[in-house]
């Protein structure tokens, strides 16, 4: 499985900080999620205050994240960029 994260623009009549709004978005990613067929997995998405969303999922291939861009209907405002390592607490060396 590939770690992806998946960043573009907030769209503007989107209001990150009501619930109903942020409803309505999480269910149109997951319809577009189911349709891949457990082929990709969504972890969670972060909202920032520069206005990008920033969706870290798990994918089968590659090709999964264009079917997903598509049935989303966000084509045209999506950057991908793959993981290659997650860095975290539990890294650090010892101290010295």
């Amino acid at each position: 499985m590939i770690k992806l994260l998946i960043e573009r623009d907030i769209p503007a009549n989107f209001d990150v900080t009501d619930d109903a709004h942020a409803a309505r978005h999480a269910r149109i990613a997951l319809d577009a999620i189911i349709a891949t067929q457990g082929k990709m997995h969504w972890i969670c998405t972060y909202a920032t205050d520069d206005r990008k969303l920033f969706g870290l999922v798990v994918v089968e291939n590659e090709e999964v994240i264009e079917a997903y861009v598509r049935n989303a209907g966000i084509e045209g405002s999506v950057r991908i960029h793959r993981v290659i390592r997650t860095l975290d607490p539990a890294l650090a060396a010892p101290r010295p």
